[in-house]
């Protein structure tokens, strides 16, 4: 299993939950901060990370054995690291963040094999199991999970979960180990003094060709001054 990058300093608010998700197994969504990697069969290991910042900030992060791709973002702007042309596009398959859209299933999985609503885990160690025989869960048919097999520890208002779950794909099965953490806790924003070098903005060049349509932020320039409605030119 891949090994989990340290996580960030972290302030002991809650992140507010809405009242529809408290008490389901969606609660979990409504958490600061969520880490993991997990490894497919025949496929290159893969690891992501998901934060709402207190101030209500979004960070995703995408790290694949090539190179970590990083999408920052606030009211009204986007920040982007570790892009290369074909990434720095506006269209279909080449979005780079569009995989945060089924990147958030795996914890998921492995809390519906639990049965319980994160809120509900007890303290110490609850293991997690889910077959075709078991009590019927219907998120996990919806998904096409055939069995699950792991663990979620909770400690406080943090958890680590680790499984390896087995669901259906049009090619046959899906075998995945997954392992990773989120945590109840707000984590607090970056300074506005922090400094954006090797990060990009991104702009609509004129032309057909949209592929390299982010521009490298100027030296100087921070993130304060981002927050504050800095813009950067297409030229």
């Amino acid at each position: 299993m891949i090994s989990l990058v340290i996580l960030g300093a972290m302030v002991a608010a809650t992140v507010p939950c809405p009242g529809p998700d408290r008490g389901t197994l969606e609660e979990w969504k409504c958490y600061g901060e969520l880490e993991y990697a997990s490894r497919t069969e025949g496929e290159d290991d893969f690891g992501a990370r998901f934060v709402v910042f207190a101030n209500g900030e979004r960070l995703y992060e995408k790290r694949e054995p090539a190179a970590t791709k990083f999408r920052l973002m606030g009211e009204g702007w986007s920040l982007y690291r570790g892009l290369d042309r074909e990434d720095s596009t506006v269209v279909g398959r080449h979005d780079p963040f569009l995989f945060f859209e089924f990147a958030l299933m795996p914890p998921l999985v492995a809390l519906a094999a639990s049965g319980k609503a994160p809120s509900a885990l007890p303290p110490g160690t609850t293991p997690v199991l889910y077959t075709v025989d078991s009590e019927a869960v219907r998120l996990m048919r919806e998904l096409g999970i055939r069995s699950v097999k792991g663990s979620i520890e909770r400690s406080g208002e943090s958890y680590r979960f680790a499984a390896e779950s087995v669901g259906n794909v049009p090619t046959g099965l899906l075998a995945m180990s997954v392992s990773g953490r989120w945590s109840a806790e707000a984590v607090a924003p970056y300074p506005d003094s922090m400094a954006l070098s090797g990060w990009q903005y991104h702009c609509r060049p004129a032309g057909v060709d949209v592929r390299g349509n982010h521009r490298p932020v100027p030296g100087g320039v921070t993130l304060g001054d981002v927050r504050r409605g800095w813009k950067g030119s297409c030229d």
